[in-house]
């Protein structure tokens, strides 16, 4: 096996050292490099050729196999349980941001299935920089009330458990190699194979929906998707905290005029669709230059090419008091739909979106938002009709409002853990 510090001296060796320095970093700190993120990752998605020639062996070694546990660094043995409870072990990935939506929900997961008085683990799967989870489970304490689960980042010290859960399609190869199990199950999220372009990402993260694990997914629509693979799923609704996301005031009254309209802008995430919005912000801005923009989602490297307020990666907690303070929510998916739409409807916002399966689910056109199609043109369209229609706007406020009103986490954080344990 080649050594890390021997594909250093290679490539410095080939195309010097400061090209070899900012590869390396590029590796340690994917999320620094958003620009660079979006072409080729750590991962080994979507390398760009010229990448792929220098760092070969970091595709390679991106390619999941049917192996055993032992070579994901597993003990032949398990660690004995510190109990008798019921264990879960969640392979989840190496977070950099706490509140970032796909880890908070497996962690507000997670936790509420301790309060029912089993041991909880999240188990870093891909770890490369912890020596040990203080720090992670320091992050978890802190954002979680009354935080149950635990960290461990060492494979050898996992024990025999009731449940192994996938949240990723990388996990699922672990969770299937994973011989200390009693059940095994598939946390989905996103339909992942959309991540990638056809190619062996996109395969593997297919072959995974195969592996027979009883599924849990977000929505109806991933439903469809896992159970089109031949295995059996349990949804949960998208719900909001609704101590963070509420209208601005208790009737839901929206303002006579749009005078400030935010928009979820996250580049390094393509299925955020982030150069859609920002083609179509171009033309509202233009057309409406008195409406201010209110961009959040990820700290942007360049100013756009219009006036608006840029404010970042944004706490959860700190959102909601963002989205009262506007009059349309705009927010694009181009897979799963993203929590967005759902916390903008909670905040008593009128949501623009893009239509399809995918978001429909959820997202119901003229009844709780107003979907168009995916071109800047369509969305300056369906921009205008709510700008100039206050009753319109109303229609879709309180439709929102409505459709959010009976879903909170707990109920379905429930259904999911009844759900559970009764696969058992």
């Amino acid at each position: 096996m080649i050594s890390k510090a021997g594909r250093f001296l290679s490539y410095a060796r080939m195309y010097g050292y400061t090209n070899a320095l900012i590869l390396g970093l590029f590796k340690l700190f994917p999320r620094k490099f958003v620009l660079l993120t979006k072409t080729i990752s750590s991962a080994g998605n979507q390398h760009h050729r010229d990448m792929v020639a220098v760092d070969y062996f970091g595709t390679i070694g991106s390619v999941e196999d049917y192996t055993s546990w032992q070579s994901y660094g597993g003990a032949l043995t398990a660690k004995p349980s510190i109990d008798q409870r019921d264990c879960f072990i969640w392979f989840v990935p190496d977070w950099s941001n706490v509140w970032g939506g796909g880890h908070y929900t497996l962690f507000r997961f997670a936790n509420h299935f301790a309060s029912f008085g089993s041991r909880n683990i999240i188990y870093i799967y891909n770890n490369q920089r912890h020596q040990d989870g203080c720090k992670l489970q320091e992050e978890l304490n802190s954002a979680l009330k009354n935080c149950k689960i635990e960290v461990i980042v060492n494979p050898k010290l996992l024990p025999k458990c009731t449940g192994a859960i996938a949240t990723t399609w990388q996990s699922a190869y672990q969770v299937k190699a994973f011989e200390f199990s009693k059940k095994k199950f598939y946390f989905m999220q996103d339909y992942e194979s959309l991540f990638y372009p056809s190619g062996t990402a996109s395969m593997q993260a297919n072959a995974s929906y195969t592996f027979g694990f009883i599924g849990i997914t977000g929505g109806g629509w991933l439903k469809k998707c896992y159970e089109s693979y031949g295995g059996k799923a349990q949804n949960y609704l998208f719900a909001a905290d609704k101590k963070i996301f509420f209208p601005r005031i208790q009737s839901g009254e929206v303002n006579e005029n749009v005078t400030r309209i935010f928009f979820y802008g996250r580049p390094s995430t393509e299925r955020r669709c982030f150069e859609l919005g920002m083609a179509s912000l171009i033309k509202i801005a233009e057309k409406y230059p008195d409406v201010e923009i209110v961009i959040a989602g990820l700290d942007l490297k360049v100013n756009p090419p219009f006036k608006a307020r840029l404010l970042g990666n944004m706490k959860l907690e700190d959102t909601g008091i963002l989205y009262r303070t506007c009059d349309i929510g705009i927010a694009f998916s181009g897979s799963n739909l993203s929590y967005l739409p759902v916390e903008l409807m909670a905040s008593g916002l009128p949501v623009l979106s893009n239509n399809g399966p995918h978001v429909e689910w959820h997202c119901k056109h003229l009844e709780n938002s107003y979907l168009v199609d995916p071109t800047p043109q369509s969305v300056l369209d369906g921009f205008t009709e709510m700008y100039n229609n206050r009753h319109l706007r109303q229609t879709l406020a309180n439709g929102g409002l409505k459709t959010m009103e009976d879903l909170d986490w707990e109920g379905q954080m429930s259904k999911i853990h009844e759900y559970v344990s009764a696969s058992l």
